[in-house]
């Protein structure tokens, strides 16, 4: 996603969310600069699947989105480790579990459906297709550092 000026006031909203509703994560996610946020984050759903079916799933289950930036954002700093991966798909699942309840009075049916979306939301991550992705995030990140390594070396003329 390119970073203009409406993805950058979406992405600062979601960030706000984020922090009014206690996520973990808020302040791995001020590590970053906003434009980078706005560029990196894809909406809710795998990226294979395109921006058509990502909006689809985001625009029905947008109460995610907060979470969904912090787990964007942990597998664009992906270190292919598993522990990592587990470990951001286990806040991935905290953090939506915490907007259902930010978002829903305790007396809402629909706070017990959308625990639910979450939890299948979490199995979707933590699958095969989640690792394949956690570990092309890694690959990114590693072409990433060696092309910054690269673009330094060559700024100081060494």
């Amino acid at each position: 996603m390119e970073a203009n000026e409406e993805n950058l006031a979406h992405v600062a909203e979601l960030y706000k969310t984020a922090v009014m509703a206690g996520l973990d994560g808020v302040e791995f996610l001020a590590e970053f600069e906003d434009g980078v946020l706005a560029r990196e984050y894809n909406g809710i759903g795998p990226e294979w699947a395109g921006h058509r079916i990502r909006d689809w799933i985001t625009g029905r289950f947008g109460v995610f989105e907060p979470a969904a930036l912090i787990h964007d954002m942990r597998n664009y700093k992906s270190d292919g480790t598993r522990a990592a991966f587990m470990a951001a798909n286990e806040e991935f699942l905290r953090n939506c579990l915490k907007l259902v309840d930010y978002s829903f009075p305790w007396y809402r049916l629909r706070r017990y459906a959308m625990r639910g979306v979450a939890m299948g939301m979490y199995d979707f991550v933590s699958g095969p297709g989640g690792w394949a992705a956690w570990h092309d995030c890694h690959e990114r990140n590693l072409s990433r550092k060696t092309s910054d390594v690269g673009h330094q070396t060559s700024k100081s003329g060494v």
